[in-house]
């Protein structure tokens, strides 16, 4: 006797998923997501003890939704009717997810250079570019015509000089090892003359936008924003920043954990604020258990300064968490965090920042 279940998950996202704007709605949406997939994972857990040959598979389309397939038919055979499932629907880019109970490890959402197309393939979106540079495995590129996608993310063509902000962004990649930069999830950095998002609210300086609980491992460089500063140095530091900020919401999303993170939740003392915190540049320490104001946001935004203080700022970090028990709590989870990623990211990693 063959049984088959088919299970289509409905929830959609919006392709570009940003730190900064996780309302509750956002949030509900993933717990029913995660939920979605725990029920999975029990519902052939028990059929399991029934039939040892039962299988399952997730398949998810880019704009989010999960399409399923349960039974004892071979597990290529649930993988294949799962996809047209997810193709019939109008689904782009249907991949699969979950192999049973084991995921699929070719699953990535990440962005792909084409060549032949001189364009950065971003979830089923092509922006045209150009590669001006190369560090690490991270490719660096420019806009070469102005891009907007369906969700009014815009990148412009890159137009003034960039030549001194991709020497100061090789120097902040060339701060990790080579394994660590293979596994965090970031791929390229893409610098556009200007980035506007409506959802915002305000410009950002740049941006790492994710897929659901994914990245496409790309970091967008808002150019107009960093040659508003004309000191050299505050430019420089600036840079510093807002590279290591994105990145970690890039790692972030890349270990799933950009949206719901109650382990992180639960160290915390006080409430992330309601209203949108923007906030001045640098170390703001005011507030128990965290770093800046623009920390206070959300868990995205509060794990993404942290991270960027003990990277470009840490002597002034160290600082910081020696007088508050909150920030070196948080401290110690993200750099076990770090260290899961990379080996490398030991005692001589941290000293080489002092």
């Amino acid at each position: 006797m063959r049984i088959l279940f088919i299970l289509v998950f409905t929830l959609i996202f919006q392709n570009n998923v940003f730190a900064g704007n996780v309302t509750e709605e956002i949030r509900q949406s993933y717990i029913q997501r995660a939920e979605f997939v725990k029920n999975y994972i029990s519902t052939i857990k028990e059929n399991k003890k029934k039939d040892k040959k039962f299988r399952g598979t997730i398949v998810e389309a880019v704009d989010g939704r999960l399409y399923t397939r349960m039974g004892v038919l071979p597990q290529n055979e649930l993988d294949k009717t799962a996809l047209e499932d997810c193709k019939k629907d109008g689904g782009i880019d249907c991949l699969v997810r979950f192999r049973t109970l084991k995921k699929n490890l070719k699953y990535n959402r990440y962005a792909k250079y084409i060549n032949s197309k001189l364009s950065l393939k971003v979830l089923g979106e092509y922006i045209k570019s150009q590669k001006i540079y190369s560090s690490k495995g991270i490719d660096i590129l420019i806009s070469t015509e102005d891009f907007k996608n369906k969700n009014d993310f815009f990148c412009g063509q890159t137009k003034s000089n960039y030549r001194d902000v991709i020497n100061d962004l090789v120097k902040e990649i060339n701060i990790y090892p080579i394994s660590f930069l293979q596994n965090s999830g970031l791929k390229y950095v893409m610098i556009c003359e200007k980035i506007t998002d409506k959802s915002l609210g305000f410009e950002p300086g740049g941006l790492a936008p994710g897929h659901v609980d994914q990245s496409p491992g790309v970091f967008y460089l808002n150019l107009s924003a960093v040659n508003k500063y004309k000191n050299a140095k505050v430019k420089k530091d600036y840079i510093r920043l807002l590279f290591h900020h994105e990145f970690y919401h890039i790692i972030d999303a890349s270990l799933s954990l950009m949206q719901l993170d109650e382990p992180w939740d639960k160290i915390n003392k006080v409430e992330y604020s309601n209203d949108l915190i923007v906030g001045a540049l640098g170390m703001d320490t005011s507030v128990e258990g965290f770093i800046s104001g623009y920390a206070r946001n959300n868990s995205a935004e509060d794990k993404a300064e942290l991270f960027a203080f003990m990277i470009s700022k840490h002597k002034a970090f160290k600082k910081a968490i020696a007088n508050d028990e909150i920030l070196l709590k948080k401290s110690k989870l993200m750099i076990s965090r770090l260290k899961e990623i990379s080996q490398e990211i030991d005692k001589n990693f941290w000293r080489k920042l002092n």
